[in-house]
């Protein structure tokens, strides 16, 4: 209690630091909040449970926010337009100012779409999915055995991770709180029948809407924390 209360007290403090405006920062804050963006106590969660060197973000548009709590990421987005974005000095100056470590900051975009091939296999410590499509099925071979995959099940993206042999559930995230107790784990993809959610029925989420689904799942949370372990 005492680590939260410490960490937004931070936050708070950082949230009155000013700075000078860009056309790529102002289009960030607008678009992301900065620092009231409702991922930051998601990624903030995930930090004080893993400690990864290196960090792949696919489809990441121009959320720049993981460079806050990590020191060295990579973006990948296929649009053009956002090679300026992440090359506005402002941006960084915004970054350095704010970030949760003391470490110099690394940031790589790579324009490319993340289908094609972009970087050296097992690279990466911790890779993040949050509203790109099935980022999973051409990226996991970026993550290295041992390494962590954080997930959004917004576009069911979790759901194929979960349905992956190499792959197996470390905790869930229910408003910016992780946790990897098995109660906490239970239930989720996990339908209503009581049986474990199968390929077709993740397939079916991707191409039908809710309304239609064949299923309907015990639970289900936004973002989900996956280990690699083959």
């Amino acid at each position: 209690m005492k680590k939260k209360r410490k960490d937004q007290l931070n936050l708070n403090k950082k949230s009155l630091i000013k700075f000078t405006l860009s056309a790529s920062l102002t289009c960030f804050l607008k678009v992301y909040k900065g620092l009231s963006d409702w991922h930051i106590p998601i990624f903030q969660a995930i930090k004080n449970y893993v400690s990864p060197e290196r960090v792949l973000y696919p489809g990441s548009g121009r959320h720049i926010t993981p460079s806050l709590f990590f020191s060295n990421v990579c973006y990948v987005d296929f649009c053009k337009k956002f090679e300026k974005f992440f090359h506005d000095k402002k941006l960084f100056n915004w970054i350095d100012q704010n970030k949760f470590y003391g470490e110099r900051t690394k940031l790589r975009f790579l324009c490319s779409d993340f289908s094609a091939s972009f970087e050296e296999p097992a690279s990466f410590d911790l890779m993040i999915s949050a509203c790109a499509g099935i980022v999973s099925k051409h990226c996991s071979q970026y993550l290295k055995v041992g390494g962590y995959f954080l997930v959004s099940d917004a576009h069911f993206d979790a759901r194929f991770v979960n349905l992956d042999e190499k792959f197996e559930l470390t905790g869930v995230l229910d408003n910016g709180n992780l946790d990897t107790s098995q109660e906490g784990k239970s239930g989720h993809f996990v339908t209503q029948s009581g049986m474990p959610l199968t390929l077709e029925q993740a397939e079916e989420s991707t191409c039908k809407p809710k309304s239609r689904w064949s299923f309907k799942l015990q639970k289900n949370s936004m973002f989900y924390l996956f280990k690699k372990i083959k």
